[in-house]
C-alpha cells in the first residue's frame, strides 16, 4: 500500500468517526429519535439570507398633502402658489453594532439602521409668478407599540419651480438614513416610522374643513 493510499484511509477513518459522533450525540439529544433527510431539508436552510426585524414604514395620512397660498386673504384655486403629495416611500433595512460606544445594562446594543426614499410630487399653482424655491417642510417620526412619539426629526425639502412656463410638475427625491438604537434586534418590530408633512394650524383646519364637507356630502 502507497503513503497516498494510506493518508487517504486514514482521512476516510476520521470522517467516519466524526460522522458516528455526530449521529451518537443526535440520538442521545433526541432519545433515540434521530432526523431524517427529508425534515432536515423541509425544515432548516443553512444557506438562506437571514430576514432582519425592521420597524414598518407608512405615510401618514393626515398629512400627505401640503397647500400653500399666496399672502392675503384669498383661499381659492387661483391663489395657490404651491401644492405637494408625499406619492410613495421605499425603504430599506441594515444592521451595525455599538461597539465603538459605551454599553450600560440599560443601553442598547444594536443599530437598526433604515434608509428611506421618499418622492415627493410638487406642483406650482397659478399663483407662481416667477422663478422660485419651495422650500416644504417634512418630518419623519419614530412611534412605539404604544402610540408614543419617541423621536421625530424636522427635514425640508427644497423645490425650483421654473419660470415663465406656467404650472409645472414635478417630482423630488429624498433620500435619508435613520438609526434606530435597540437592545434586542426584534424590538426593532415594536416601531413604526412615520413620514409625513410639517403642517401649520391653517393647513390643519383646511384639512378638517374638507373632511366636513365631505362627510355631510
Amino acid at each position: 500500500m502507497t503513503q497516498r493510499s494510506v493518508s487517504t484511509l486514514i482521512i476516510g477513518v476520521i470522517r467516519a468517526s466524526l460522522l458516528t459522533a455526530a449521529i451518537g450525540l443526535l440520538t442521545a439529544c433526541q432519545s433515540g429519535y434521530l432526523l431524517d433527510l427529508d425534515y432536515v431539508q423541509e425544515k432548516l436552510d443553512i444557506f438562506a439570507i437571514p430576514t432582519l426585524p425592521c420597524p414598518t414604514v407608512r405615510i401618514l395620512k393626515a398629512g400627505e398633502h401640503y397647500v400653500r397660498y399666496q399672502k392675503g386673504a384669498g383661499r381659492d384655486i387661483t391663489d395657490i402658489e404651491m401644492e405637494a403629495q408625499i406619492a410613495e416611500v421605499k425603504f430599506t433595512c441594515g444592521m451595525g453594532s455599538r461597539d465603538n460606544e459605551p454599553i450600560t445594562p440599560q443601553s442598547a446594543t444594536w443599530n437598526v439602521v433604515v434608509e428611506l426614499d421618499i418622492s415627493i410630487r410638487a406642483r406650482s399653482g397659478p399663483a407662481t409668478q416667477h422663478e422660485t424655491i419651495e422650500s416644504i417642510p417634512f418630518f419623519v417620526a419614530l412611534v412605539n407599540r404604544f402610540g408614543q412619539v419617541v423621536e421625530k426629526q424636522l427635514f425640508s425639502a427644497e423645490i425650483t419651480f421654473p419660470k415663465d412656463v406656467g404650472p409645472t410638475s414635478l417630482t423630488h427625491k429624498e433620500n435619508l438614513i435613520l438609526s434606530i438604537p435597540v437592545r434586542d434586534l426584534d424590538e426593532a418590530r415594536q416601531y413604526e416610522t412615520i413620514v409625513s408633512f410639517q403642517l401649520d394650524q391653517e393647513q390643519l383646519d383646511q384639512i378638517q374643513n374638507r373632511k366636513s364637507r365631505t362627510n355631510s356630502s
